[in-house]
């Protein structure tokens, strides 16, 4: 065989009582539709199967019947009631309907080969009168099974293989509208398709007129055929009498026979017809062709029950610029769609949704209200949101607080919206607030690591919160190979570690390098970017005392005790025997007041009671003096602080209330309501029971985090 029809293209059009299946032929340029081994022109595939109780084979088709053996089961009408009702009896066994499906379509895609022995599914398209949602997920499943490539496979109902079918036909032949006539067991019905070309492509709209008050389902196997030929004359008149139709089709088994005299003359005048039975397997196909070759939507879009009417987007900032990002475009499958965009909520706690008709070219803003949203600095909580839908016009909204990285981790607070997209009233009073930062998108979750803090950033708008909330811990130091590796690899983003980097060579000062920063991301506002340069041009004017002051502080604020004492004890040193005149008294003093603190900390209470009585002594802080008396409470030492509160100039009262809190502190910390004491009570009561190790692990991670502050 030609390796140019080696790939199909495949139409499957499943029925509960027959199924046809059609195949692109690209050496015709035309669809073949797949006939039952030694008949011309027998489309119809019986959907029934037999299984064989000994072997625990299947035959289906017209080798499957009633009377096949006592060794055979014959089951059949799988197909009904098929999301209500998962299970069938027959003969002694309960068949999954789900199963005895798959077996019925796997064994009658083998059909296929003997047409193209050597061909391989690669497109495949399920249509069927309607699918229930159960039926839409089982045949996606099917297709991984059966070996077709996610995204090869697409489900629509008979209205659309019919659309495909009639708009892939010679032009000609929808210069005006096109109608079909459907007849069998379910009464007659007319589908309308109005081609609008005042749109380009041109847009497809299909209607569905229900004509069973003419000609039932029992109709045309009782009525006589001058009797069926008069009424379907009838319906000839009241459908087609004022519309332009340039084509009708006529399918389904009521249309069989000789019946057709009158009516076909009627409906055939000035306009084309045509009568058979595989139009929709072969509609069906010839998606699998557009999809396959990108020609959908090319010359034509028809909107059907699975196509969803409009489009969605949501306005967002990156950087500078600001754009639109597309969730939903008309003509999408509805079944298909699954869509997810994270972004940073700056200003608001409202998502407009644009909604854009395709038709009428209308748009709407469903403004998407986050209540409760956790409490949390501004441009500090992600959100991620996340799009499915159930029919073509209902869509589920599922946003979730993905946090901001390990600066505020993410809680389990969802919000779920059910819309109705096409039918919902749009307000005129919504004025949207703030703006939505669309959130930049890299191939794993890699953070940058300050070391001086611990802490971690994964994002390029972390990075700036960090600096701007930490800038007196910040100092060119960080901007380092690894910094501009992780920024250009990890956060995909050349641009800005090429310019920084250029700007460390070229000996820019760190006031340069944040502000371009700064600007390049836009994650703050100019105001507040004022303020960051100023605080950053106040450190620059300062000593180096006061510089080194600042860096032991930083060690403090991040825990890092025994960094921040060394630190301290040299800003000591220098105020001692160096710039003494150039800091002041209450500079030395908060510098001993900081150093107690550290050694507090770490549980060295005597050498902090030394430190708090030369702060004290120096600044004459209200401050130093209460960690002073707590100090000597904790060493029991009665003269130090007798000494201090005779040298102060508290009132009784004053003192009394200082004690009282310590009192309370200690009695609580001592106490079966403490939480902190009960958890690891609870804990370590059981060191061999299921999860211990996880429990003791995660309550230091949490008591090391509370500790830190």
């Amino acid at each position: 065989m030609s390796e140019t029809v080696t790939k199909l293209w495949t139409g499957y059009d499943l029925g509960n009582t027959y199924s046809q299946i059609s195949c692109y032929n690209e050496r015709k340029n035309d669809v073949d539709s797949i006939c039952l081994p030694g008949k011309k022109n027998a489309y119809e595939i019986p959907t029934r199967l037999c299984f064989n109780k000994k072997d625990g084979t299947w035959v289906f088709g017209e080798d499957a019947v009633p009377d096949k053996g006592r060794e055979w089961i014959f089951v059949k009408d799988f197909l009904v009631d098929y999301e209500a009702v998962p299970q069938i009896m027959a003969g002694d066994q309960v068949f999954e309907k789900k199963e005895l499906l798959y077996e019925f379509i796997r064994l009658s895609l083998e059909l296929i080969r003997r047409y193209y022995p050597h061909g391989q599914v690669q497109w495949l398209t399920f249509t069927s009168r309607s699918f229930s949602k159960t039926l839409i997920d089982d045949l996606m499943e099917f297709g991984t099974r059966l070996g077709v490539s996610p995204g090869c496979l697409k489900i629509q109902t008979h209205v659309a293989s019919y659309e495909n079918y009639a708009l892939c036909q010679p032009k000609e032949l929808w210069s005006h509208d096109v109608g079909l006539f459907e007849y069998d067991e379910n009464g007659l019905i007319y589908c309308h398709l109005s081609i609008s070309r005042k749109h380009s492509p041109v847009v497809v709209v299909p209607s569905l007129l229900d004509l069973s008050a003419y000609l039932g389902g029992s109709d045309y196997k009782t009525l006589a055929p001058p009797e069926l030929d008069r009424r379907f004359l009838d319906v000839i008149k009241e459908v087609l009498g004022k519309r332009n139709v340039s084509t009708i089709y006529l399918v389904g088994e009521g249309f069989d026979g000789d019946w057709l005299n009158l009516s076909i003359k009627t409906m055939c005048s000035n306009r084309k017809g045509f009568i058979g039975q595989n139009l929709f397997s072969k509609g069906a196909c010839y998606t699998s062709m557009l999809e396959a070759t990108q020609k959908k939507n090319q010359q034509f879009i028809a909107l059907c029950d699975e196509m969803i009417p409009v489009s969605i987007y949501i306005s967002v900032n990156r950087g500078r610029e600001r754009f639109t990002v597309d969730l939903v475009k008309a003509g999408s499958d509805w079944y298909n769609l699954q869509e997810n965009v994270e972004f940073i909520m700056d200003g608001t706690d409202t998502v407009p949704l644009h909604v854009r008709d395709f038709v009428s070219n209308k748009e709407k803003v469903i403004p998407l209200k986050l209540e409760n949203m956790p409490d949390r600095p501004n441009r500090t909580t992600r959100i991620r949101m996340h799009l499915e839908f159930e029919d073509a016009n209902i869509c589920q909204v599922i946003m979730e607080d993905q946090g901001f990285g390990a600066l505020y981790p993410a809680t389990d607070k969802t919000w779920k919206m059910r819309l109705n997209v096409t039918e919902y009233q749009a307000s005129n009073d919504f004025i949207p607030e703030g703006r939505l930062i669309l959130n930049r998108e890299v191939a794993e979750a890699v953070p940058f690591y300050f070391h001086i803090s611990g802490m971690k950033v994964y994002s390029v708008e972390e990075l700036c919160y960090y600096i701007y909330e930490n800038i007196y811990a910040v100092t060119l130091d960080i901007f380092g190979e690894d910094f501009f590796y992780w920024l250009e690899k990890k956060m995909n983003e050349p641009v800005l570690a090429k310019s920084l980097k250029n700007l460390i060579k070229a000996g820019a000062s760190l006031k340069e390098v944040v502000r371009y920063l700064m600007n390049f991301t836009d994650y703050y506002s100019q105001e507040e970017c004022k303020k960051l340069l100023g605080i950053i041009d106040d450190l620059s004017r300062q000593n180096p005392t006061e510089a080194k002051k600042l860096m032991a502080d930083n060690y403090i604020r991040y825990c890092r005790y025994v960094e921040a004492i060394a630190c301290y004890c040299d800003v000591i040193y220098e105020m001692e025997h160096v710039s003494g005149d150039d800091v002041t008294r209450d500079f030395k003093g908060n510098t001993w007041h900081n150093l107690g603190v550290a050694y507090t900390r770490l549980m060295n209470f005597q050498n902090a009671r030394d430190c708090f009585i030369k702060a004290w002594h120096l600044n004459q802080n209200e401050e130093s003096l209460k960690c002073l008396l707590w100090t000597a409470k904790l060493l029991g030492d009665e003269t130090t602080f007798f000494d201090a509160v005779e040298n102060s100039s508290m009132e009784q009262d004053e003192v009394e209330a200082i004690v009282n809190e310590f009192d309370q502190v200690e009695a609580d910390s001592k106490s079966d309501k403490n939480e902190k004491m009960k958890a690891v009570h609870d804990i370590f009561e059981d060191k061999t029971g299921e999860g211990y190790r996880e429990r003791r692990d995660a309550y230091l991670s949490g008591l090391k985090q509370w500790y830190r502050g």
